[in-house]
């Protein structure tokens, strides 16, 4: 196939590089988040916190614009270009996803590291449902490649993944803490933004619920279950949150 993207994956970010003294070669898909991408919402359980810190939009490359709120740069360009190729082409967008992850896969096996792959880098899309070829989805086109992600949807943490397919739970400003610890209780994670500063430690316990380190690595699948994955905020707006997303009060 001819890709319409040089590349897909990131594998370069910041998170993404921490992965590989983990050996493992971290490829994570960016994409214009929420309705940024001009053709639908691509977080349907986004927040109004989730928004206003979106690290699609306010951390990393994609901030680096004279207007935080309105500026263009080629990383916010080719976020929502992407987001159009897969809302009028769906199956060509899901077909060079997997034609990139053989790419990726190869590499990673040229270096001896293991390849793994997020599919959400900054949207919410339930890529288990999406059909790549004759393939389910995208975990049973690539069964050899593990598949993290993010979520808001509280619902689809309940429901029968692949195998190969490990979610954590996004808490927003909304999220109950009952639905939390009843996640916990199932060896389930969720992942927390504390208002912790980048070399201060995070809290261990919270409202009763242990809390490790998530940002060390972005390999949710090898963090203990049943905890908070305890996160930092990123970007310049988030330390001015005031929507409750970012916990003060610990």
């Amino acid at each position: 196939m001819t890709p319409k993207f040089t590349r897909f994956f990131s594998t370069d970010s910041a998170k993404a590089v921490l992965a590989n003294k983990y050996g493992v070669l971290n490829g994570i898909n960016y994409a214009a988040p929420h309705d940024t991408g001009g053709a639908g919402n691509m977080c349907r359980h986004s927040t109004q916190g989730c928004r206003y810190l979106c690290l699609g939009m306010y951390s990393g490359q994609a901030s680096m614009v004279s207007d935080l709120e309105n500026g263009m740069n080629n990383v916010r360009l080719s976020r929502i270009n992407k987001i159009k190729y897969m809302t009028s082409d769906m199956a060509g967008y899901m077909s060079e996803m997997s034609w990139h992850i053989d790419k990726l896969q190869r590499q990673a096996r040229r270096k001896g590291l293991d390849l793994v792959i997020r599919p959400n880098g900054s949207t919410d899309t339930p890529y288990e449902r999406i059909r790549v070829g004759e393939h389910r989805n995208i975990m049973e086109a690539h069964p050899d490649v593990q598949f993290d992600d993010y979520t808001k949807n509280y619902d689809r943490m309940w429901t029968t993944m692949p195998r190969n397919y490990h979610l954590v739970y996004s808490r927003s400003e909304k999220t109950k803490i009952s639905q939390m610890q009843r996640l916990i209780d199932a060896g389930k994670q969720v992942a927390v933004v504390f208002a912790v500063r980048k070399k201060d430690l995070l809290p261990t316990v919270w409202n009763g619920m242990p809390v490790v380190d998530g940002d060390k690595h972005d390999l949710i699948h090898l963090q203990p279950r049943g905890v908070i994955l305890g996160l930092r905020p990123k970007g310049r707006k988030a330390w001015a949150d005031d929507t409750g997303f970012v916990v003060r009060n610990f």
